[in-house]
């Protein structure tokens, strides 16, 4: 037998023979993680797509317009038994407010509540993220998916119910040469009114999008979609009845100090603190963007790392 004699290519096999040598530069490359190749965008594209086969995601789509009708119907009730000169008669170009301020804590954060709990942790429980953990993709990246794409839902939503109300208000109220906004902020004409209703709105998305992180976060933990639910209407009333809670101490607190602790929860921020902030009324538009920032970081910081447990153990 000979075996001194082979050639490298005979020592290597056959197959060897024609794979490509490795330069000293390929070496050094540092080599892509199995999965690296599946980019945000599909992830997110996944995420969107399943979102829609949710049948509670398209009822939620529905009931955007139809709550835009309900709050337009009770702003005419409401006018009759309401003075012309006050902010909260409504006006062709204050109805998207009016409206929006109707249903902002109640039907836009329960939307969130609901997203949250069906897309995280209903399918943690029923093994359909670990489907996507096979193909080596984190934990985190996939709840960045589900974020963004709860998130643009809720946009599509707002937009939908501000055209709406828009529309209504412009058809069926009374347009004035101008109107009076909120805590004095002045009077505006119909198109500089819808200026500030679309920074209204924005401020708005921006409440949305940090009370979603805050769900995401309670969605992390929570054992059931039953329990998240609860947890988020926990969080919710506790976040209601803060403020309430604080009156009682009113005398303890200067003007601006009290104004500060009570703006420091989220559903007071939704209430009333947009149209404070647009007013910039005691200082409000930096204080209440901070309380924003500070809840979106702190629950963004959470939900990374619970999920970074998670990956870690799975």
């Amino acid at each position: 037998m000979k075996t001194a004699g082979k050639s490298i290519d005979e020592k290597k096999g056959f197959g060897a023979a024609f794979a490509p040598d490795r330069t000293a530069a390929d070496r050094e490359r540092p080599v892509r993680r199995s999965g690296g190749g599946v980019g945000f965008g599909r992830l997110l594209t996944a995420e969107w797509r399943k979102l829609w086969k949710r049948r509670s995601a398209k009822l939620m789509a529905l009931a955007g317009p139809l709550t835009g009708l309900v709050s337009v119907k009770y702003l005419l009730s409401q006018n009759a038994a309401l003075d012309p000169g006050l902010p909260e008669y409504a006006t062709a170009g204050s109805v998207p407010v009016l409206a929006l301020a109707e249903m902002l804590v109640t039907v836009f954060s329960g939307m969130m509540l609901v997203l949250a709990g069906l897309t995280v942790t209903e399918e943690y429980r029923g093994g359909q993220l670990r489907m996507g953990m096979l193909r080596a993709v984190s934990l985190g990246r996939i709840m960045a998916a589900k974020w963004v794409a709860c998130l643009l839902f809720m946009l599509i939503q707002l937009g939908t119910y501000f055209v709406c109300t828009a529309a209504a208000g412009r058809a069926l109220f009374p347009n004035p040469e101008s109107y009076p906004l909120f805590y004095g902020a002045g009077r505006v004409s119909y198109g500089e009114g819808l200026l500030y209703d679309l920074r209204y709105y924005a401020l708005a998305a921006l409440a949305l999008g940090v009370l979603l992180t805050v769900f995401f976060w309670l969605a992390a933990v929570g054992r059931s979609s039953t329990v998240t639910l609860g947890l988020g209407i926990g969080f919710l009333l506790v976040s209601y009845m803060l403020p309430t809670l604080l009156s009682y101490f009113r005398p303890l607190f200067g003007t601006e100090e009290y104004v500060r602790i009570y703006f420091l929860s989220l559903v007071t921020i939704e209430w009333e603190g947009i149209a404070a902030m647009l007013a910039d009324l005691h200082g409000l538009r930096l204080w209440n963007l901070g309380v924003l920032a500070g809840y979106g970081l702190l629950f963004g910081l959470m939900t990374v790392w619970t999920w970074k447990r998670r990956d870690t153990f799975e």
